[in-house]
């Protein structure tokens, strides 16, 4: 999302930096917004300054960002919210950094939507006068590997509540997480998943563990099972292995032949319900 700069008032832009920042301070506290924290960064003749402001009462943060020459200072990006707080992200992102390589500085921040325990991970792109969101990441956060900083994004195609049952059973999940890998370009970024396949396979391992561990009391970890079940299948479909993920998923949720008749009715009409939420070729088994 590109915003427009907005030049401030003629009294502040005048004004030099330092008091210029007190001046809008000060603004901002007569509404009831105290500055929390604040980084800032250069690139050639210009500065930039982003400064997370916390009401003082309930509501949420807002971040604002101002870019400065010599004698004058330009709002060039703003995010109020009435719900989040906001944090500037503690990788070396969130201090005005080169990731792209392309003449511009970055800046990431966190969006957390406390009554979800939902975050979002922003990218932030400024170069001379212009700053441009190119990246939200749910749940995002940068990692390095082999070739660099990433990414990695959590994400819920089938929803933040997935819910799964039968007349006798039924349980929801908010871990059934896709994760991808994200790479910086040259402007802002690319998935990457595919060229991190190591990746992938320590994802499936640490997750097979932790299932193994969650089925010894699967009716009191049945959402979380669910969840890591499926998110299981999608690292096999990054890897380029989705039927081998289907079959892996169907064997997760093998059911005992000792089973009542009941339960067996109710996990194989759990299973199509999910062949159908994950796009199974109808001809897989």
């Amino acid at each position: 999302m590109i915003l427009a700069l907005a030049l401030l008032t003629a009294s502040l832009a005048r004004a030099e930096t330092p008091n210029l920042f007190t001046a809008i301070d000060s603004a901002w506290l007569a509404k009831g917004f105290n500055a929390r924290e604040r980084v800032s960064g250069t690139n050639g003749d210009l500065s930039a300054t982003a400064v997370i402001y916390t009401p003082s009462a309930r509501g949420g943060d807002r971040i604002e960002i101002y870019v400065a020459t010599k004698d004058r200072a330009y709002l060039g990006f703003t995010h109020p919210s009435t719900i989040e707080r906001i944090e500037f992200d503690p990788s070396p992102a969130g201090r005005f950094t080169d990731l792209f390589h392309d003449g511009s500085l970055a800046l990431a921040y966190r969006a957390t939507r406390s009554s979800l325990g939902a975050t979002e991970l922003n990218v932030l792109r400024w170069k001379r006068f212009k700053i441009e969101r190119v990246g939200v990441f749910s749940e995002g956060r940068f990692i390095r590997l082999e070739g660099g900083a990433v990414v990695v994004a959590h994400e819920l195609p089938l929803g933040r509540y997935l819910s799964m049952g039968c007349e006798d059973f039924g349980t929801i999940s908010s871990t059934a997480f896709k994760t991808t890998l994200n790479a910086p370009r040259t402007g802002g970024f690319m998935d990457a998943s595919a060229a991190h396949p190591d990746y992938y396979k320590s994802e499936i391992a640490r997750k097979e563990k932790t299932l193994a561990r969650l089925k010894g009391e699967l009716e009191k970890n049945a959402g979380e099972y669910l969840g890591l079940a499926i998110s299981t299948y999608y690292d096999f479909a990054a890897l380029g292995r989705p039927r081998e993920g289907w079959m892996r998923l169907r064997e997760l949720f093998n059911i005992p032949a000792l089973a009542p008749a009941a339960v067996k009715t109710c996990m194989s009409s759990m299973e199509k319900d999910l062949k159908v939420k994950l796009n199974i070729p109808a001809d897989w088994p």
